[in-house]
């Protein structure tokens, strides 16, 4: 693996200071470009790769305060952190370096101890920041690419390989100019009649795919239905890790392959993904990557082998899409199943018709399938969310409605999945729904998702037994209000409260 040195812009009118840079940076690993003036640095900035600046205040024609606000105006270049170094003491000077945007401030004479410990945190903090972006773009961009899918699905003419290749194409394509894409990608599908499996060639020529055979029940060991698993190895670790077998099987296929030198997999036993040689270090942003891509694929599969079929196979359908769903969540305890069980005890209860009460089981399992396109790092943050990230959660609803579609056998699906966190008081979202606005399904699912949730351990919270969650639903709490709930709905929720405490603990996973 090839590891780019960071690069330092120093920033002095006076060439000795930058001969000092020069002496302790270099040694350290860094590349270290020199700008003896503000507008040469800037420049150097617009034309170069730059992951940090050390920059004087007190230069000639443009002084450093002109200097950092230029940078952190730029939409383009804002992250990249900037050290001033001064000899000035005056503590205003100070503030007016952190209002241009520094985010550190150190005084000559500087101690080197000091500045490369600072340099080291920030570009770390910088590494971190881009990964996070680069991340969040490539997830953005296949919820995109997935939204426009479902948009324009129609059962008839949907071709499940050419999807997945678009799908792949957004992966290794977006980031052509980072060189943070991974140089391999193979997929491998289970069809009627055995796996079947697709590598794709280079990324810096139109995306080709290539179909091989290969044996996988002799060489890797897959997860049971409806689980799924993410592994990532170095070469020194793939014996360790249980891919020598399947490595060494690879690089014998016929196939334009470089040797492989690293390999994430996303293994799951219907569909199975494999990027690799990526020419960095990897994180969990790329695993998050990878399961978004293979979910996607996984949801590809699915239309692409239930679109045609009946009713029976609408049943196959969902329950399909609920593991798919499942595979991305931060737990898999059976969540989807209670609430289909909570949602036909309360319609049953409301005097609904068998059959509204059998649809609403099945179909309400599908209120979460829009996390699919929520990243990883967010489901499963371990604290609780902050308001940009609850923003982020909250797109699952419009986005669950885009996967299942307009069509009539899963209507009331597309009803829960967009308004199950409507509000009978019009507090709720996406549409701020009030009453009888919200669909009597989503009224219905509101109730059961919330009761479920409450109950089940999350990343942010602790469980709750079932006695308060009754009493938070009934009376309230600084989150969540009866005026919620449709009364008709809520009282028969209170009816039905030892019901809803028998099924979860039966049926919890």
């Amino acid at each position: 693996m090839n590891v780019v040195k960071p690069r330092i812009l120093c920033v002095d009118d006076e060439p000795v200071n930058l001969k000092l840079f020069d002496a302790f940076l270099v040694p350290q690993g860094y590349e270290v470009l020199h700008a003896h003036s503000g507008r040469q640095a800037l420049e150097l900035i617009r034309e170069q790769k730059v992951d940090l600046v050390l920059l004087d205040i007190m230069m000639p024609e443009m002084n450093g305060y002109d200097v950092c606000r230029l940078i952190k105006e730029d939409q383009l270049r804002a992250n990249i952190p900037v050290i001033m170094i001064t000899s000035l003491q005056v503590k205003k000077e100070r503030i007016k370096g952190i209002e241009a945007g520094a985010e550190e401030f150190i005084s000559k004479p500087i101690d080197q101890g000091e500045v490369l410990a600072r340099i080291r945190m920030l570009l770390k903090m910088k590494e971190l920041h881009d990964r996070l972006g680069q991340a969040y773009a490539s997830v953005t961009g296949l919820a995109a690419f997935g939204e426009e899918t479902i948009k324009i699905f129609t059962a008839a003419d949907f071709a499940l390989m050419p999807n997945i290749d678009r799908l792949v194409n957004q992966i290794i394509r977006q980031t052509i100019e980072t060189g943070d894409r991974p140089q391999i990608f193979i997929v491998s599908i289970l069809t009627v009649s055995g796996w079947k499996w697709y590598y794709y060639e280079s990324p810096f020529k139109e995306l080709t795919r290539h179909e091989f055979e290969l044996d996988i029940q002799n060489s890797l060991q897959l997860p049971g239905n409806g689980d799924s698993a993410i592994l990532y190895a170095a070469r020194s670790e793939f014996a360790a890790k249980g891919l020598a077998a399947f490595v060494s099987r690879l690089e014998a296929q016929p196939l334009p392959m470089a040797p492989i030198k690293n390999i994430f997999c996303f293994l799951s036993a219907e569909l199975c993904v494999f990027a690799a040689n990526y020419g960095r270090e990897v994180s969990a942003y790329d695993a998050a990557i990878l399961n978004t891509l293979a979910t996607q694929s996984l949801l590809f599969k699915l239309l692409s082998d239930q679109a045609q079929q009946n009713q029976e196979d609408v049943v196959q359908t969902v329950n399909a899409l609920a593991r798919a769903a499942a595979s991305h969540d931060v737990d898999n305890d059976n969540h989807v199943l209670r609430v289909g069980e909570f949602c036909a005890l309360l319609a049953r209860r409301l005097g609904l018709n068998e059959n509204f009460s059998r649809a609403i089981q099945l179909q309400s399992q599908l209120h979460d399938v829009g996390n699919i396109f929520i990243p990883l790092e967010i489901l499963k943050k371990k604290g609780v969310p902050n308001f940009q990230e609850w923003e982020i959660i909250r797109t699952h609803t419009r986005f669950g409605a885009q996967i299942i579609g307009d069509h009539p056998r899963l209507a009331m699906a597309h009803a829960i999945a967009l308004s199950h966190h409507e509000n009978w008081d019009g507090s709720g979202y996406p549409n701020w729904l009030k009453g009888e606005q919200i669909p009597l399904a989503g009224r219905i699912a509101s109730l059961a998702d919330r009761y479920d949730s409450l109950r089940s351990a999350k990343p942010y919270k602790q469980a709750m037994d079932h006695q308060t969650v009754c009493e938070i639903i009934s009376r309230g709490n600084e989150r969540i209000k009866p005026e919620f709930f449709d009364p008709g709905v809520l009282a028969a929720f209170l009816d039905l409260a030892p019901q809803f405490a028998e099924i979860f603990e039966r049926l919890q996973g």
